[in-house]
């Protein structure tokens, strides 16, 4: 027997755990299927020691130790190396009682700092136990060291490695009953974050939807963006409920990502259309825009292949100021946008109905990008906002188109542009003859379509348009 377990017999008048034995091993029954089960659902305590007596002696001493109803399982390890393959290995052991000197004379605190520093792992237990204690002194590895004890191995007595080990066990549970309340909180934030976005939050300068207040209210400018399928309506009638979720949640969630990625994010989803605030630049949205566009193709070319019809989406943007807050009552509130910006708007993604085209941008937006003319885009018109008096100026950005609209729009935009002027100049046949020339080249154009039509409907009635525009 070592000199260190022979050491452990001087413990005084206290119970000792132990009676002098032969220097046989002590040999320990196969526990049956039952009791490993019942270890399944064990506090699991690590003992590193490079002296087998070491091992056994707990062992022994514990052998019937039950806390809040759970036995021990006992993990040995005979050197620090072992003990870390271990320990990274086994996240979930509640206690290791670890020997200072083993391999090195510092073996032990080096797993010390490999536990707290290298795995993080704050919550297991460390006991250090030594034979030698003058060697380092405990005020030092206690304050150098992030240990939660530190004993003589003559020191721990069956009454004393009882109280140690329910000590250090009621230590964990609390630790661990904290950390899963701490990760349930995150992931509620992180659900909460799904239904209220954190940049509306920030723009609160609020931490949380905890701190959010009935009220909470901040102006600023911002890019809004709304997006609607087109025809909706009618491609739900033919779908069930369930499909009609499915349809939308796989549609969104190739959309979704889009804005996220362009800085934006989603104010709230209407139905099958979607409301986005881009508050760091215009350039951002208009670049989603194009960019939503794009994977709606890659969407159409997924659902040509499953038999489904392909879908078209119309997008509008405008810049302007708004008010972000929160309205409601006590019981029941919710986040919202607030300003006559968010109402042109939509009306601008309602034009893109009326002209047949993706994308719509008002000049507040068009005037805040850096280069205008590094995308394509054409003047559609000017339109008046109900109960505004001046109008405003739309444009188209068709960036987002196939490959062969963009190169037959780029083809004909002298004709559509001098159409446009002769409309203006209430020079209907002029204009209309400009359109039918864009018609010629592509008859897929339908803003050259409409105002042919308009102009068409404008001579044959005698109607004699305003400067002011159509009224939205």
């Amino acid at each position: 027997m070592s000199k260190a377990s022979k050491n452990l017999f001087a413990a005084g008048n206290d119970e000792l755990i132990f009676a002098e034995e032969d220097d046989d091993e002590l040999i320990f029954d196969e526990e049956d299927d039952a009791q490993e089960e019942e270890i399944a659902s064990s506090w699991k305590i690590l003992i590193v020691d490079d002296e087998v007596e070491i091992h056994n002696i707990t062992k022994l001493a514990l052998r019937d130790f039950k806390f809040e109803a759970k036995p021990i399982e006992f993990i040995s390890a005979y050197s620090g190396k072992e003990s870390k393959d271990i320990i990274k290995n086994i996240p979930d052991i509640a206690l290791i009682l670890l020997d200072v000197v083993m391999e090195t004379e510092a073996a032990g605190l080096e797993v010390v700092k490999y536990i707290r520093d290298i795995l993080d792992n704050q919550a297991v237990r460390i006991i250090l136990r030594t034979g030698q204690p003058g060697q380092i002194p405990e005020d030092v590895v206690i304050v150098s060291y992030d240990i939660n004890d530190y004993k003589t191995k003559t020191e721990l007595t069956n009454k004393k490695l009882f109280t140690t080990v329910v000590t250090a066990l009621r230590s964990f549970r609390a630790l661990t009953q904290i950390e899963a309340s701490k990760s349930e909180l995150e992931k509620i934030a992180a659900a909460s974050a799904r239904f209220v976005p954190r940049q509306f939050l920030k723009f609160l300068k609020r931490e949380s939807i905890v701190d959010a207040k009935l009220g909470d209210s901040v102006q600023a400018e911002m890019t809004i963006m709304f997006a609607d399928i087109r025809s909706f309506t009618s491609l739900s009638e033919s779908m069930s409920p369930q499909e009609n979720f499915e349809f939308l949640n796989s549609y969104l969630s190739r959309v979704g990502p889009v804005i996220r990625q362009y800085n934006g994010f989603i104010d709230k989803y209407i139905g099958d259309g979607i409301m986005a605030l881009f508050p760091n630049c215009a350039e951002d949205a208009v670049q989603a825009a194009i960019e939503m566009q794009q994977q709606v193709k890659i969407y159409n070319k997924h659902r040509q292949n499953s038999g489904y019809k392909p879908i078209s989406i119309g997008i509008g943007l405008h810049t302007g100021t708004l008010m972000l807050g929160t309205i409601g009552e006590a019981e029941r509130m919710e986040s919202t946008v607030i300003s006559d910006a968010v109402n042109l708007a939509s009306r601008v993604e309602g034009l893109t109905k009326m002209y047949g085209v993706g994308v719509v941008a008002s000049v507040q937006t068009l005037c805040r990008l850096d280069d205008p003319q590094k995308y394509k885009c054409r003047f559609l018109d000017r339109v008046k906002v109900k109960g505004k008096q001046k109008p405003v100026a739309v444009f188209e950005i068709y960036d987002g188109d196939s490959d062969l609209m963009i190169e037959l729009k780029g083809q004909t935009q002298t004709y559509f542009e001098q159409g446009i002027f002769f409309h203006y100049q209430q020079q209907f046949a002029q204009a209309r003859q400009m359109f039918l020339r864009v018609l010629e080249v592509n008859k897929q154009d339908q803003a050259a379509y409409f105002y042919a039509e308009r102009c068409n409907m404008l001579m044959k009635n005698g109607i004699i348009l305003t400067l002011e525009g159509i009224e939205i």
